[in-house]
């Protein structure tokens, strides 16, 4: 028996790493979306970061962060294309180095340095990973999508040192998904979109 080779194109191949943050009062503090892009037909490779925080050390923060600016805006613009206006409201992207902390015993971990603040982001899993398969229209009528995902029951945001303040949530609305909810912190690993056979 032989492996079977997918007919489609594959389109991007990225990990996509989420922490989402409320307050006791169910009120969200902090929002990061981060892409590391191993490979993209459409937006070429490099990371991009959406960055969103309540009360950040200098007020609220609603920033794109990108190893290349050009890389963000085109993000920016994919993500728009699909109704998420959310990281092209934050205006022209911001220039930045990203620092891949592996994973270890304590979780995974990104720091972000840009000219004007540092973030450091940390997800500690609450479980082993596990293979979600999101062929024939499991994720998208568009794309087939696949990835190792990971949950994290907790996880940190930090700017400038300083901690925001919140903690992740059960969040129901992955349930359609995966038939089950998701901590709003968590990664999608090798996350792979191939256009459908």
């Amino acid at each position: 028996m032989t492996a079977r080779t997918h007919p489609g194109a594959v389109t991007h191949c990225w990990d996509h790493l989420v922490i989402t943050l409320r307050t006791p009062d169910g009120t969200e503090s902090a929002f990061l979306s981060l892409y590391a892009i191993a490979y993209s037909a459409t937006l070429g490779a490099g990371h991009v970061a959406y960055l969103e925080v309540a009360s950040g050390p200098g007020g609220p923060i609603a920033l794109t962060l990108a190893d290349d600016p050009e890389l963000g805006r085109r993000q920016q613009a994919r993500l728009a294309a699909m109704g998420d206006e959310r990281m092209r409201a934050s205006g022209d992207p911001v220039a930045a180095r990203f620092e891949r902390e592996p994973w270890g015993p304590d979780g995974f971990g990104f720091r972000i340095v840009a000219p004007d603040l540092t973030v450091q982001a940390r997800w500690i899993p609450s479980g082993p990973p596990f293979w979600v398969d999101g062929q024939a229209g499991g994720f998208s009528d568009e794309e087939d999508i696949w990835a190792m995902f990971v949950e994290a029951n907790a996880a940190t945001i930090a700017i400038d040192g300083r901690p925001i303040t919140g903690q992740p949530f059960d969040d129901p609305v992955w349930r359609p998904k995966l038939g089950r909810s998701l901590s709003s912190a968590h990664g999608a690993f090798a996350e792979v979109r191939v256009v459908p056979r």
